[in-house]
């Protein structure tokens, strides 16, 4: 039998080939365009259908009619007039109560800075300054030392304030408009203050005392300093004031342990008399009672736990400054010993 060469065979599958090509160019829908080469355009009408598609959508978009807007809309709107300050409630007070806390809270943290000035008067009065009356440097600290006593003194004339529209609030009156009130009484309490004399602000004041005192110690560590009144120029209004209530001063600094009787080391102060005492020596006097104990100062009448005892970290600081000022005067006094 005749086998057919190779080259009859590659014939073949070129026309078979060439034939199914012709049969796909000839399957083309009706709807479709043929272009100048014969082959469909799809693409076209398909971006076509689109537009169709998005022209209807607009045109129905516009036939959809927007509801009908009343005239009288400013009618229904919210009139803040008829809504007026609603008066504060007793569940107010708390609040109230943490604002004026809050006040004090500054008012003695940032009184607890007078320290500052009270090392540096010691450090001015070590260095030749006598004291407020006769240093003119002297002088101007004790006018900055009493603006921060100024400042100190307002911060607790915002809590004052405060409390008072508590109180108000507590008793049941209505209060309508807290912030008028609360300017009211700080002012009156601000204008109060401003109206004393600058005895009646500062004598009474323990940090005022403590920072004349320190400038005391400096030229006279064994002597009592005397009242404040003799650092602070008599003024109008001065007269009409109890002389007892303003005398301040006239007490020794006593630096010595009462019960080892020795110079206080490591003192704790008892928060319920304010006496000071050197820390090994209390605890032992304290040893194995869990009770209050009589104060040992001598005079002192109240009774007080080991734990009523705090650590004094600004008597240490002046005990040491103590110390430092009887070295320098015994210094002195050797060498003038020696000169004689």
């Amino acid at each position: 039998m005749p086998v057919a060469t190779s080259s009859r065979q590659r014939a073949s599958r070129r026309q078979n080939s060439e034939e199914i090509e012709d049969a796909r160019n000839t399957q083309v829908k009706k709807d479709d365009d043929v272009s100048d080469d014969g082959q469909p355009v799809r693409t076209k009408v398909k971006k076509e259908k689109k537009g169709k598609k998005k022209a209807v959508a607009e045109e129905d978009d516009d036939d959809v009619v927007a509801p009908d807007v009343e005239d009288d809309d400013d009618d229904d709107r919210i009139n803040v007039a008829n809504f007026p300050d609603q008066p504060l409630a007793k569940a107010d007070l708390h609040k109230l109560k943490g604002i004026s806390q809050d006040w004090e809270a500054m008012a003695t943290q940032i009184g607890q800075q007078t320290s500052i000035y009270k090392d540096v008067a010691i450090a001015m009065a070590e260095s030749g300054e006598m004291d407020t009356n006769s240093s003119k440097d002297l002088q101007m600290l004790d006018r900055d030392m009493r603006e921060f006593l100024d400042v100190c003194t307002e911060m607790t004339l915002h809590a004052k304030a405060i409390d008072a529209l508590h109180q108000r609030i507590a008793s049941g009156e209505e209060v309508t408009d807290p912030q008028a009130l609360y300017e009211e009484g700080l002012q009156q309490g601000m204008e109060a203050y401003a109206g004393k004399t600058t005895r009646q602000k500062y004598v009474k004041d323990k940090r005022y005392n403590d920072f004349q005192t320190s400038i005391w110690d400096v030229h006279h560590p064994n002597e009592p300093m005397p009242p404040l009144t003799n650092f602070i120029p008599q003024e109008d209004g001065d007269d009409s004031d109890d002389d007892d209530d303003l005398e301040m001063g006239g007490a020794t600094q006593n630096y010595n342990c009462p019960l080892s009787l020795t110079v206080l080391v490591n003192p704790v102060t008892s928060r319920i008399c304010g006496h000071s005492f050197s820390k090994d020596s209390i605890v032992e006097y304290f040893r194995h009672q869990n009770r209050p104990i009589k104060c040992p100062a001598a005079g002192c009448t109240k009774s007080f736990r080991l734990a009523d005892c705090e650590p004094d970290p600004e008597l240490a600081k002046k005990v040491k400054a103590h110390q430092r000022r009887l070295v320098l005067n015994r210094d002195d006094s050797d060498a003038e010993e020696i000169v004689d």
